[in-house]
């Protein structure tokens, strides 16, 4: 009879739950917000072309984000980009995606006053402050007559092999966004340089990938392309016959960003 009850006794011991809460201690959660700001220097007409170049962002995003879910690490287009070497590449590149579209963007501010002067210099449609403020992009007045909005996606003559996909606004924002460190907590950077660059590091350094700047650009405009605009191969072009990139990837992108005296950090075509 001893031995039941000692039995029933060590059961309930085991059985009992664990107050995790009693254990960790209850916290206040800090408030935070996933939309961007955009700064009081932009006027009625900037602030609506910035607003739906956002909202196409977040579109491409999210449609990178549902054709990995659906057609995983084995689909063509996946491996195009992020290779076939890296067991994490999923898990990785969803995740750098979803820091795009839910990390907390509190004080990321895009603004619209040139406040370090860099908007004179030739090709400069905006740029990322860097030292000077590393939440915030300036964006150029030539962003508001060069970019294009989804709906003109392989018009005029457009394709990805011949052209930046940060031509149009939704690409080129979410490129604008992976530079501010708040956003992906640093993970992402320029490991390489352009769509022949992106199709190298996936074959020669596939962990790298996932995290560079570059390659989720070009794989989320071009299953986006592909899937939504139905562009096709004349859209894409022909990936296969681009020139192999001459430099090291990691020098090559090293030498595509450069630092002003000024603290800001202009990268690639802008």
């Amino acid at each position: 009879m001893l031995a039941i009850i000692a039995l029933a006794a060590a059961v309930g011991a085991i059985a009992s739950p664990v107050n995790i809460a009693a254990t960790l201690g209850s916290r206040d959660l800090k408030q935070t917000q996933t939309w961007i700001t955009i700064h009081e220097s932009c006027n009625v007409t900037q602030r609506r072309m910035i607003e739906r170049g956002l909202n196409e962002t977040w579109e491409v995003v999210d449609f990178a984000q549902k054709y990995i879910k659906q057609n995983g690490p084995d689909d063509p287009a996946f491996q195009l980009y992020f290779g076939t070497s890296n067991p994490r590449a999923m898990v990785n590149a969803l995740g750098s995606y979803e820091a795009v579209m839910s990390s907390d963007k509190t004080g990321v501010v895009l603004r619209c006053d040139d406040i370090d002067g860099n908007c004179k210099f030739p090709g400069w449609r905006g740029h990322w402050r860097g030292n000077n403020a590393t939440s915030e992009t300036v964006i150029c007045d030539a962003s508001y007559t060069d970019r294009r909005y989804n709906i003109e996606m392989c018009m005029k003559g457009y394709s990805l092999t011949t052209a930046a996909p940060s031509t149009y606004w939704s690409v080129d924002l979410l490129h604008r966004l992976l530079h501010v460190p708040q956003v992906t907590d640093g993970a992402v950077d320029h490991y390489t340089s352009g769509l022949a660059g992106a199709v190298q590091l996936a074959k020669t350094n596939a962990t790298y990938a996932p995290f560079d700047s570059d390659v989720l650009q070009y794989f989320a405009a071009h299953v986006y392309i592909n899937e939504v605009v139905k562009g096709g191969d004349k859209c894409i072009g022909d990936i296969a016959a681009l020139p192999a990139p001459t430099a090291d990837a990691h020098a090559s992108a090293a030498a595509d960003c450069h630092t002003h005296a000024d603290g800001s950090i202009h990268c690639g075509a802008h």
